[in-house]
């Protein structure tokens, strides 16, 4: 796994919680690179489970709450770090549509080694199915971005996770329309 999401996962850490629990966090799981990571360096993503273990033992956080959490900051920081990933888009749904076709297959020019899940998003009328698999358990972390590009895009939208039945690393996500509170009559 590509080293800039390992490297973000201590930067998220050091941001949302402090630097002391991010050395806290190294040291507790004992990774092998020792929390040192290059933005293209290739990395065992057991690593970064060994870490959010490591983070849920010191904070007393569920896992999924925290990859969730960390998702969710993520996304924030690929719109800072990959500006043009984001050039053209105006919402949400069609940016989800074109992760695979379009996003993903730019991370494979770059870093041709790169293996990134598999992402269909199809959009059906006012809702969009975005179905996720990979051969790495971070379907929590893809929740989370999808819930923060939700966020950075500014839409009225709500995303529902379903696991699917495809394999252990996949999930389903139904995103659309907030539900709109009921008019009060006069």
């Amino acid at each position: 796994m590509k080293g800039v999401i390992f490297a973000e996962i201590v930067r998220f850490v050091e941001q949302e919680f402090s630097i002391e629990i991010a050395d806290a966090m190294i040291t507790k799981s004992a990774v092998a690179s020792e929390g040192a990571y290059t933005s293209v360096g290739n990395y065992p993503h057991q690593e970064a489970l060994a870490m959010f273990g490591a983070l849920a033992d010191l904070l007393g956080q569920p896992v999924p709450v925290l990859a969730d959490y960390y998702g969710f900051w993520l996304s924030s920081r690929f719109v800072e770090l990959y500006p043009e990933m984001f050039e053209g888009y105006t919402d949400v749904r069609t940016f989800l549509r074109d992760v695979d076709g379009h996003h993903h297959r730019e991370v494979q020019k770059l870093y041709p080694d790169a293996v990134p899940p598999s992402v269909v998003a199809v959009i059906d009328g006012e809702e969009l199915t975005v179905s996720y698999a990979s051969h790495r358990p971070l379907a929590d972390v893809a929740f989370g971005l999808i819930r923060g590009y939700i966020a950075y895009f500014d839409d009225a939208l709500v995303v529902e996770r379903t696991d699917a039945a495809t394999g252990p690393h996949a999930a389903r996500f139904i995103v659309r329309a907030a539900a709109r509170p009921a008019s009060v009559a006069a």
